[in-house]
């Protein structure tokens, strides 16, 4: 059977996600754990620790499965999707490379100890695959920034932020999380910055960029819990 990552629609046709359906099924049915690839017990293991919703232990699994992988990695993978063919497991690494990165977010929510991970994460994943897509080089760097914000480093968040702006100027959303940042700050110890979320997302506004209804949508929603809060 070709591999289906995990977020994908599971090939039996019940109309779950395959984490959600036969994969267990399959991961017990078709190996012994004396006999698979050790990645893809890791991949297991922290697969069965979010389930149980032990997210930072998950985490720490899956953080050592990076390690494992990365003594895989061969020079001329600079894009991710070529890293598949050292993975014997269910799961695409494409896929799961994300979900590590989600993951760690919400660990951080617990412990910050897991925002810096993230970061030092993301960062590695830059490093080894620049040439991966937009859309997973933009998640990785946002993550960056975000995570920062998180520990109240907002120096440095702002600096990823405008470099993340830079690198991709027209996606709406490198000015939507950066605006996120004041106005749903995730350090519980700062308050919302209403005045400097609405000059970003006005930033946004003022260039011909597609997403325009979902600023439109921020700012309406900056006002309301302004207006809560006067």
């Amino acid at each position: 059977m070709a591999k289906i990552g995990r977020n994908e629609l599971c090939f039996c046709g019940s109309g779950k996600k395959y984490k959600k359906c036969c994969l267990n099924k399959n991961q017990s049915d078709s190996h012994s754990v004396k006999n698979r690839d050790e990645l893809d017990v890791l991949m297991e293991k922290g697969q069965s620790l979010l389930q149980k919703n032990e997210t930072a232990k998950a985490c720490d699994t899956w953080l050592k499965l990076w390690d494992k992988l990365k003594s895989r990695f061969k020079p001329e993978f600079r894009d991710v999707s070529q890293a598949e063919t050292i993975f014997s497991g269910c799961e695409l690494i494409y896929n799961w490379c994300q979900d590590l990165e989600m993951e760690l977010g919400n660990a951080g929510t617990e412990n910050t100890i897991y925002y810096q991970k993230r970061i030092a994460y993301c960062e590695e994943f830059c490093l080894l695959f620049p040439d991966s897509n937009e859309s997973i080089m933009h998640n990785m760097k946002r993550a960056i920034a975000e995570s920062h914000f998180a520990l109240g480093n907002f120096d440095e968040g702002n600096n990823c932020f405008k470099k993340l702006v830079e690198l991709y100027p027209g996606n709406v959303w490198s000015y939507i999380a950066w605006g996120d940042m004041y106005l749903w700050p995730m350090n519980k110890k700062y308050n919302p910055d209403y005045e400097r979320a609405e000059q970003i997302y006005k930033m946004a506004l003022e260039m011909n960029i597609e997403g325009k209804k979902d600023l439109i949508d921020r700012l309406n929603e900056l006002e309301k819990k302004r207006a809560q809060n006067a």
